[in-house]
């Protein structure tokens, strides 16, 4: 996939995500979880993408999950909160997939290893 067209009210979106959630302390530290990658793709250009991994980037084993969030008619400022407010959810987190990690990770996390993950 390649990342869709700047500037876009998605990519305004996305840019606040990624502000929000590289701070310090981790808004993500109540589910051991840290951001991987915010982005908008040209496949739908209309959804900001987050890339999180369980436990923290550096435990092993781990699982990497991605959501998405569509961009709506309000503010950039309120969508980044209201997805940053989903992120801070515990886990499972609704609509999330596995994108990557170990099998037993995801599913201890209450995630279904997708077919096209299988070896």
């Amino acid at each position: 996939m390649a990342l869709a067209e700047r500037p876009s009210p998605a990519w305004d979106v996305a840019d606040l995500v990624c502000q929000r959630l590289l701070v310090v302390p981790n808004p993500l530290a109540a589910w051991d979880s840290d951001t991987v990658w915010v982005s908008v793709w040209d496949s739908d250009p209309g959804q900001v993408l987050v890339s999180l991994v369980l436990p923290r980037e550096s435990a092993d084993p781990s699982v990497q999950l991605r959501i998405g969030f569509a961009v709506t008619e309000e503010s950039p400022e309120l969508q980044a909160e209201r997805v940053v407010a989903a992120l801070r959810r515990p886990h499972p987190l609704n609509g999330a997939v596995v994108c990557g990690g170990y099998r037993e990770c995801a599913e201890a996390y209450g995630y279904v290893w997708p077919p096209s993950l299988e070896e």
